[in-house]
């Protein structure tokens, strides 16, 4: 072993990992909202979507659906999420003017009077009513969707304003607005007792304030209710969690919610005038009553606080391209080839084992199994695919399986990451999925086995291109892969098998029948069926180890419309996994697949020896 190369690899693997995390706490983070060691306001649990989590979570939602970015560039500079959303809730208005909205419809840019991809919610508002007859327009297809996303876009921006505190329009001070709210109710209240105990009618004036601030909270609450997906409850009433808002209009509000809705409106106003020292002493204060309180996992908000800060998918991202650079370069400069082949294993392995964490510490988070979205799924059976992709190449060195392994892991977290944004990845399921035992009985068995009919057609792709560039018979690495191959669709088959099998008993419990030829039915049975196909013909040496690599590789076709395909149709009752757009990528991939087929046809011509020496062996 080359210890130097070793090393080396080690020491930028682990620079890779923790970089997110050095530049989220070093450059752009805040210790005020993003410390990961003291108290600090992104780590203060709220709850959006039915899933309680740390504002860095919820902010970070909001961002992304505005813009798809987990941060938000404004005139001060690349801020944090927490920063942001703390900073749009206390300046209210303050932040409108910031173009952190995103559009990629030219026809809407040009409603909207911008130049590129970003607008402000000024700019929404200032066009509002040309862009919601758009919305309802049938002449453009995409700048209807385009304008009824921005509307969306506009709601969750509206939301996010009075996640912490609710000012009146006209107010500069939240907590005066708590207390003027106080002294309105009071004096109506006086008002309506001294005009009954006269029997006379009570005067207007001295309802006029408290009727005035009454309509604009329930305003505010009835907009939060009707959005209840976009809204972040963010005050902790002991028995759940409310916005302020709601707080304010709650006459039994417990004194628990009264006094958070006090403190984060102090908080607010110390964020909004400057005042540093203020803002963390009203946020200890936060922190003494949640702690005393009980009911909230403070370990659970730090380690999803931790997760997002480190980002352990990004990392792993980042050292599965470097596997694939090390790989490549060991064929190019073979003096260096075997140290570089070191330095891709451990790249290789460090992104499996990153990409592993990151599915723990979701795991963790939710108190779920691995998989229980598209998002979780892809990421799942990417980690499965490059785990075991790694334990074959450690085992039996052939940069093939490195290479698949690599490709495994880096294809699944690239379509995770550019997934269409769905709202938050760890979000509550639909009840037909809310079941721990059936989520690890069928949706991660078949998961499994897909990872496995992936990392053969992989490895066969991966072996298919190499003959072309090999320098020597290889006919006997050729059939050495077909082996190894053979194996591993063996495991995906068993999987696969079972886990339909095992979706057909869910089917039966939750829908009345074990099959209803739905679509992602069928694409799981033409993935068993494939299997199946392509082990036999091996089996019963039916076709040569060349046509059985190339059989391997249309199993990823197949695997991917089972799992794709099937979901971009848009119909059957797997309704919870359906994406939208995605066609043009999705046969591009196919595309890709197909193009390597011919190669199975390609056979080395050994040169004899000596002119009297043996034919050439066609393999």
């Amino acid at each position: 072993m080359n210890r130097y190369a070793f090393s080396i690899s080690v020491l930028i693997s682990v620079m890779v990992a923790f970089s997110p995390l050095a530049v989220w706490q070093v450059f752009m983070g805040d210790p005020l909202y993003d410390s990961l060691i003291g108290p600090s306001f992104g780590e203060l649990p709220v709850l959006k979507a039915g899933r309680v989590m740390p504002v860095s979570s919820a902010s970070a939602d909001v961002l992304k659906s505005l813009g798809g970015k987990a941060s938000a560039s404004t005139s001060d500079g690349k801020i944090s999420s927490s920063k942001w959303l703390w900073r749009l809730s206390a300046e209210a208005g303050g932040l409108s003017s910031e173009k952190i909205m995103r559009t990629d419809n030219r026809d809407l840019q040009k409603i909207l009077g911008v130049e590129g991809r970003y607008y402000s919610y000024d700019d929404l508002a200032k066009h509002y009513g040309q862009v919601e007859k758009a919305a309802a327009s049938d002449g453009n297809a995409e700048l209807a969707a385009a304008c009824a996303e921005a509307l969306e876009k506009g709601v969750a921006y509206a939301t996010a304003v009075n996640s912490f505190a609710v000012k009146v329009p006209g107010q500069k001070s939240a907590v005066k607005g708590i207390e003027d709210w106080r002294a309105a109710v009071e004096e109506a209240s006086e008002e309506l007792k001294s005009a009954k105990e006269k029997n006379r009618a009570p005067e207007e004036s001295k309802l006029a304030r408290a009727a005035a601030m009454l309509s604009y909270y329930r305003d505010v609450a009835g907009f939060e209710n009707a959005y209840p997906d976009a809204s972040i409850n963010s005050i902790n009433t002991g028995s759940g969690y409310a916005t302020p808002a709601e707080v304010m209009l709650d006459r039994k509000a417990s004194d628990m919610s009264v006094n958070l809705a006090k403190l984060y409106a102090r908080a607010c106003d110390a964020i909004a005038g400057g005042d540093r020292e203020a803002a963390h002493a009203a946020l200890v204060e936060i922190n003494g009553i949640l702690s005393k309180s009980g009911g909230v996992s403070w370990l659970r908000l730090k380690v999803e606080n931790f997760a997002n800060a480190m980002s352990p998918f990004f990392g792993g991202f980042i050292l599965y391209m470097f596997a694939l650079a090390a790989f490549g370069l060991s064929r190019i400069f073979s003096t260096r080839g075997e140290a570089l082949k070191l330095a891709g294993s451990v790249f290789m392995a460090s992104a499996a084992g990153l990409q592993i964490l990151g599915i723990i510490l979701r795991m963790y988070i939710q108190m779920r199994p691995p998989v229980t979205n598209l998002y979780s799924s892809l990421v799942f059976t990417g980690a499965v695919a490059a785990g075991i992709g790694v334990y074959i190449y450690l085992k039996k060195k052939y940069l093939s399986v490195g290479v698949a392994a690599s490709i495994c892991g880096l294809m699944s977290l690239l379509v995770a990451i550019n997934l269409p944004y769905s709202g938050d990845t760890m979000g509550m399921m639909r009840a037909v999925l809310n079941s721990n035992f059936w989520l690890t009985a069928h949706v991660v068995t078949i998961m499994v086995g897909y990872c496995g009919i992936f990392l053969a057609g992989f490895i066969a792709q991966a072996r298919l291109v190499s003959n072309i560039f090999s320098r020597g018979n290889f006919g006997a690495l050729t059939g050495d892969t077909a082996k190894t191959v053979y194996a591993v669709l063996c495991f995906a088959l068993m999987f696969t098998f079972g886990g339909t099998m095992l979706g057909g008993i869910w089917a039966d419990m939750s829908w009345g029948r074990f099959w209803g030829w739905d679509p992602k039915e069928n694409g799981a049975l033409m993935t068993v069926l494939w299997t199946a196909v392509t082990i036999h013909a091996k089996c019963m040496r039916l076709c040569s180890d060349r046509i059985f690599l190339g059989l391997a590789v249309v199993g990823n076709i197949v695997a991917a419309w089972a799992w794709f395909g099937v979901n971009l149709m848009g119909v059957g009752l797997h309704a919870y996994g359906f994406i939208d757009g995605g066609w043009f990528w999705f046969f591009l991939f196919i595309a890709s697949q197909v193009l390597t087929l011919p190669l199975c046809f390609y056979k080395y011509r050994e040169i004899p020896e000596n002119a009297g020496g043996e034919a050439a062996k066609k393999i």
